[in-house]
């Protein structure tokens, strides 16, 4: 993303909504609550982290007695109150703005840079009301909130007043200004501004203090329900893995934007990704303005896991007037801006994961975001582990592979990491084929071994093989993971990261199921059924079983026919067909196969060839004696 510098004048509304509409375009939020996209302002993988603190430049009003007090009990985290109930004045805590009435804010803080680190990055972040407020009917008023009276301005234009910084016994020193933005001019209420520098400079030789940080001429109006303030984030680094304050490297990243998030804005999601998180816990710090305590609806979201707010257990208003690392003023609730850092739930970004959504949201209270940081640990041995194929037979080939990556910047020396491979052994046969590009690899049974030096960005690949045993022998299942001896990769003991293990399918064959009884084949002399005969009801009930058996040779009653005189044929009845049609259903529900269910298959074959012998019988007979009377 470009940075936009403006020396010469004040932000115009155009390029805030030019900015706006562009991020309609990419990220959908409408083109008036986005002014600025957030973008990456840093991305450094390290052994260290950062420090978010910050600090309000405004204070209550020092009259009427009965609103100081109240403004007193709300800045002490009590009370219902927020700074749209008070007219806030600018203050000098820091005593960078000389006289008794100051023109400017100023106020303090701390960060501590552990000995034997150094400042690797420093992004001073400030913003705030720039005095002005749309109304209803698009009337510009100088207000910041609208109930209130006109506001007296800091001199200047704040969009082109730099603020001083001060770290430790150095001199105050201007900041340059890179990035600025304003609200565009018909956005409806009121109106804030941003700033950032990259401020890095300032840190040139801290190390091993708790350093004080002064930060003064903001620009700040004094009114009703006014807000303006800092925040600092600052990066450590250590040339190496420290046991204390940087046992694993970590991707640390950070962003700058400004949005209008309101009750009626969709939700603004910032992704982070180009990481590898490995065990350890992921951090992150937000800057934000306006946010109320009294107010709730607002949120904070990592990978959709709603991050509470920590000074009150609150899960649907994040954003409180929190400042982590303030020094004076020191108040519960500053009435203005959040600047504090934070772990992400547990249950966000878990290990293997490569990206990160950082969501603002809110149902009620309108704030402005303008920083985020974000921390993660990722392994200085990046390693996967894979299977080809991804499914195999009894007598397949199976290719494992482990590839062992350096992300740092110095060389990963004597790296040791294997493959045990007992989980396998009992349904395949290691192929006594491990090679490597890069170091040794060994094989004493069960286990793969790696060692060697990695130098920086480079890669270690280790293969081998295994055959699946043919007949099958084992309990169909092929389980191992990688196994790290070494510190700082993402698959050391307790790992959950993926890309440790693989697990390829045995697709193993069927049993083969027993074969069943099979009745004869009918007798291709045996005469075909008369088509021209009714089918039996279905509905009817099924004859008894155990019911004798009809005599075909017992005289039949006569039957009145049209058909012409035909030789009589014998009268014997023919043997039944083998596979007799099913049984209709029974008076119960039931089927002949429930008949099954409670005898031998021999009964029931039994059964259904005598009916059908009798039915059979029944017919033959009955022609016969048809033809019989003809004749």
């Amino acid at each position: 993303m470009c940075f936009r510098r403006h020396h010469l004048g004040r932000v115009l509304a155009a390029i805030g909504l030019t900015a706006g509409s562009l991020a309609f375009t990419a990220a959908g939020p409408a083109a008036a609550d986005v002014v600025e996209p957030f973008g990456k302002r840093y991305d450094e993988s390290l052994y260290g982290d950062f420090t978010t603190l910050g600090n309000t430049v405004m204070g209550c009003p020092a009259a009427p007695a009965d609103l100081a007090a109240r403004c007193a009990t709300a800045a002490s985290g009590q009370g219902s109150d927020d700074n749209n109930a008070f007219v806030m004045r600018r203050i000098d805590a820091a005593g960078l703005a000389p006289g008794p009435t100051p023109a400017h804010g100023s106020s303090t803080g701390h960060v501590v840079v552990p000995a034997g680190a150094e400042v690797a990055y420093a992004r001073l972040f400030w913003g705030g009301n720039d005095g002005t407020y749309t109304g209803p009917s698009g009337a510009r008023l100088k207000r910041c909130d609208i109930s209130g009276t006109d506001v007296v301005p800091s001199p200047g234009d704040p969009a082109t007043t730099a603020p001083v910084i001060k770290v430790g016994a150095g001199a105050a020193t201007p900041v340059s200004i890179d990035s600025m933005v304003v609200d565009p001019a018909d956005a409806g209420g009121p109106h804030y501004y941003t700033g950032e520098s990259d401020v890095t400079a300032a840190f040139a030789g801290t190390s091993g203090t708790d350093a004080r940080i002064s930060v003064g001429n903001l620009w700040a109006p004094e009114g009703k329900g006014c807000v303006a303030g800092w925040s600092l984030t600052v990066v450590h680094r250590f040339p190496a893995p420290d046991p204390v304050h940087a046992p694993e490297r970590r991707n640390v990243y950070v962003y700058g934007g400004h949005v209008l998030q309101r009750s009626t804005s969709p939700a603004t999601t910032v992704t982070v990704d180009g990481f590898h998180r490995s065990p350890g816990t992921v951090r992150a710090s937000v800057t934000a303005y306006e946010g109320d305590r009294s107010t709730p609806g607002d949120r904070f979201l990592v990978d959709g896991e709603n991050v509470i707010a920590s000074p009150t257990g609150d899960t649907d208003n994040f954003f409180v007037g929190e400042d982590d690392g303030a020094v004076s003023p020191k108040l519960i609730n500053n009435l203005g801006i959040d600047a504090k850092a934070f772990d992400v739930p547990a249950g966000a970004v878990p290990p293997g994961a490569t990206s990160a959504d950082l969501t603002f949201s809110t149902k009620g209270d309108t704030y402005v975001p303008s920083a985020v940081a974000f921390s993660v640990p990722v392994p200085d041995l990046e390693i996967t582990r894979t299977a080809s194929p991804a499914k195999v037979r009894p007598g397949d080939t199976l290719t494992y592979t482990i590839t062992a990556r350096n992300i740092g910047a110095v060389d990963y020396p004597n790296a040791r990491f294997g493959d045990d491979l007992t989980g396998n052994l009992d349904d395949a046969d290691y192929n006594g084929d491990v090679r490597t590009d890069l170091g040794t690899v060994s094989y004493e049974k069960p286990r793969i071994g790696y060692a060697g030096t990695i130098p920086a960005g480079r890669t270690a690949t280790v293969t081998y093989s295994v055959k699946i045993k043919n007949p099958p022998t084992g309990d169909g299942r092929l389980r191992d993971a990688v196994e790290v001896e070494t510190p700082r990769s993402n698959c050391g003991d307790g790992s959950e990261d993926p890309a440790c293990a693989v697990a390829p399918v045995l697709d193993l064959p069927k049993p083969t199921a027993s074969p069943r009884p099979t009745e004869p084949s009918p007798d291709p002399t045996e005469p075909s059924p008369d088509p021209t005969e009714p089918s039996p009801d279905p509905t009817a009930p099924s004859p008894d079983p155990t019911a004798p058996s009809p005599d075909p040779t017992a005289p039949q009653p006569p039957v009145e026919s049209d058909e012409p005189s035909a030789p009589g044929p014998s009268t014997t009845a023919p043997a039944p067909p083998s596979s007799p049609a099913p049984p209709a259903h029974g008076p119960q529900g039931g089927s002949a196969g429930s008949m099954a269910e409670t005898g031998g298959n021999g009964e029931r074959l039994w059964l259904l060839g005598a009916l059908a012998v009798a039915l059979a019988a029944t017919g033959l007979v009955a022609k016969a004696a048809m033809r019989g009377r003809r004749d």
